[in-house]
């Protein structure tokens, strides 16, 4: 048998029995150890658990009163419950995360490192067990759990935060600008033709390309800079275009002015032809009708097919 299965079924047996005894946290450690090294040859009842509470403490409790429809008051009082034994208990139920099963919304007012979990839960459980002790009930694991229950159906207890799920959206991958796939074929060039590289060879000697000169460097990154900017132009320009009175035209529309901007950097075309190309594409679509883009996209949506075998 499994502790988890014994457990529950001696929490069975404290809420279902008439004659089931209240015992320390230790005892209860003892009869569930039992019920777990036991090998049962039927499936487990709550009578085997009162069989091996009778067995293992016969003299030490006296027997739990619970009055029956019949006798209406009590006639038998319990023993006095001390506090080392209600702390126990309520040490018991957290490690058993019986806050967890009863109310799995709400904050447990301790945590697993015996820290503050929430203030107001911690507040509201520890006043309900004060107000049931004052009235003589004697702490078990199901009133524990009825007080939870209870303080959770009133709205008392502090819940964990709602997880509100946010859908982002995917992004195109941007393509390299020249100087981004220059600097990308340089790193490389250079990890490929290291000496050390089993390509090439270890001792393989390599030519080395004179050094270019301060002014050569500042004039590519002037040079790199503009291109840069004016490229910056072009997909301001593609992100503003829009069709008068069609969304839908003006998401196409915006599609064959990237695939212009893309073929133009895919063919190493300057930024400044780049950006005249697009503008140019611009003029032409302002006659287009709201069709026009998808047609250009899809031209076989707009293919008519003859019926095959009707003599047209």
């Amino acid at each position: 048998m499994y502790k988890q299965y014994a457990t529950e079924l001696f929490d069975r047996y404290m809420r279902e029995r008439s004659d089931a005894r209240d015992l320390s946290f230790r005892q209860i450690d003892a009869v569930i150890d039992a019920l777990v090294a036991t090998r049962f040859d039927h499936n487990a009842t709550t009578d085997d658990v009162a069989k091996i509470v009778e067995q293992k403490f016969p003299q030490e409790e006296s027997q739990m009163f619970r009055p029956t429809p019949q006798s209406g008051k009590s006639t038998q009082q319990q023993p006095t419950q001390s506090k080392e034994e209600q702390r126990q208990i309520i040490t018991y139920f957290f490690n058993q995360k019986y806050w967890e099963r009863v109310a799995p919304l709400a904050i447990p007012p301790v945590t697993d490192d015996a820290k503050m979990g929430s203030v107001i839960n911690f507040k509201a459980f520890f006043s309900a067990i004060d107000a049931n002790v004052r009235a003589g009930v004697h702490l078990r694991h199901d009133i524990l759990s009825e007080i939870v229950l209870a303080l959770d159906r009133d709205k008392l207890l502090e819940h964990f935060p709602t997880v509100v799920e946010r859908v982002v959206e995917k992004l195109v991958p941007t393509p390299r600008t020249r100087r981004e796939e220059a600097k990308q074929n340089f790193n490389l060039d250079k990890l490929m033709n290291r000496a050390e590289s089993p390509i090439k060879g270890i001792n393989e000697e390599f030519a080395k390309q004179p050094a270019a000169s301060q002014a050569q460097l500042e004039a590519q990154a002037r040079h790199d800079l503009g291109e840069n900017e004016t490229m910056g132009t072009v997909r301001s320009v593609i992100a503003g275009h829009s069709h008068s009175g069609s969304h839908a035209a003006t998401k196409y529309e915006r599609e064959i002015l990237a695939n212009v901007m893309n073929d133009g950097i895919r063919k190493n075309t300057p930024a400044e032809t780049i950006l005249a190309n697009v503008k140019n594409k611009q003029n032409t679509m302002a006659k287009w009708g709201p069709q026009q883009a998808l047609k250009e996209l899809n031209p076989q949506l707009f293919t008519s097919q003859k019926p095959q075998g009707l003599g047209y």
